[in-house]
């Protein structure tokens, strides 16, 4: 892996945690998968370059079925400019991308893709890992079809993900320099795009992990109020009973939580100035439709080359970021408030 791409390797390595029996099982079974499936049954090899031949390509996205995952995973898919690219991904996945300026296509069932191209249509595959699920669907889809990893067998330690498939992608095309944005990126449909914003902040409520999922919305949304700003909620059924402790409170906020679709979800946050929330699916989200973030991360593992630590923000996304090592619950929410000011006045929304 590239030294330039922050990620939890080094400690991986000096604390021997490739020694241990689970870390060394992933491997060799992605290792025998690839030798006794692809090589031994007479499939074709992987290749460590996307060649200009290579015009047609099926991206298979599914080792990482998170929303946030799979926006990183995804987000070099602008450097494949000039190229047919159909992509293969999670069900829960398929909205965020049914619209994209990237994909021809979008599936989330290989038989609907087999059905409409068949066996042998694409020039190249991209395979985001080397894990059995996603070389698979590969083997199902086009067995002999040249292939490409995305992460190939790397595991075990936490990567900067979108940094990485920047990086991974500017190899597999030999590119010395892009003049892209190193970011997620989401197409909204036309009629879904933001024109004028029609609240001033939108909150992300909720989550999947205990340790990215805050406790003080009550007091941020009481602050936000009470000077004027607007706050609208979002956020998926796991947040409701948090939803409703802020309506108790404040009355004129409005709540879309654990009542919208992915894609309704994209609307709603599109329509914000600025998005606050804890790293999670819907804070990669805001950052790739772009709009301005304040973010809470806690327990983030990815270290820069001189041991400094990392967040999964880019230096291409607006962003204020808050820390905590082990919950975000313990960031204060005086330092959300202020981290929420200082966005509010850098992005000139006073003006």
């Amino acid at each position: 892996m590239s030294r330039r791409v922050p990620s939890g390797q080094a400690d991986f390595i000096a604390n021997c945690h490739y020694a241990k029996p689970k870390w060394i099982f992933k491997y060799l079974k992605r290792r025998l998968f690839t030798l006794l499936v692809l090589r031994m049954l007479g499939f074709v090899p992987e290749l460590n370059r996307i060649a200009d031949e290579h015009r047609s390509i099926l991206w298979i996205n599914w080792a990482a079925p998170s929303l946030g995952d799979s926006l990183m995973d995804l987000s070099a898919r602008v450097l494949l400019d000039g190229r047919e690219v159909v992509l293969l991904t999670h069900p829960k996945n398929k909205t965020l991308f049914e619209n994209d300026v990237c994909f021809s296509s979008v599936f989330s069932d290989h038989r609907s893709l087999i059905a409409k191209y068949g066996k042998s249509y694409f020039d190249l595959v991209i395979c985001d890992s080397y894990s059995p699920r996603v070389l698979s669907k590969k083997i199902a889809v086009a067995p002999f079809v040249p292939f490409v990893g995305l992460y190939g067998y790397l595991n075990g330690f936490e990567v900067h993900r979108t940094y990485f498939a920047f990086a991974r992608m500017t190899e597999l095309l030999a590119l010395n320099k892009f003049d892209r944005p190193v970011r997620p990126t989401l197409s909204l449909h036309e009629r879904s795009k933001k024109q004028t914003p029609e609240v001033d902040v939108c909150i992300s409520v909720g989550g999947e992990w205990s340790f990215r999922t805050y406790d003080q919305w009550c007091e941020v949304v009481s602050w936000l109020t009470e000077k004027g700003y607007s706050v609208s909620l979002v956020g998926s059924e796991n947040g409701v009973c948090d939803a409703l402790k802020i309506l108790d409170y404040q009355s004129s906020v409005r709540s879309t939580v654990g009542c919208l679709s992915l894609k309704e979800v994209c609307v709603e946050v599109a329509k914000a100035r600025i998005f606050i929330g804890a790293d999670g699916g819907l804070w990669h989200i805001a950052c790739a439709i772009p709009i301005p973030t304040v973010v809470l991360f806690a327990d983030c593992q990815i270290f820069d080359e001189d041991g400094n630590r990392v967040t999964r923000e880019t230096k291409d996304m607006i962003c204020e970021i808050l820390y905590d090592n082990v919950k975000v619950s313990n960031i204060p929410s005086s330092q959300v408030i202020e981290a929420f000011e200082r966005l509010w006045n850098r992005v000139g929304l006073n003006s």
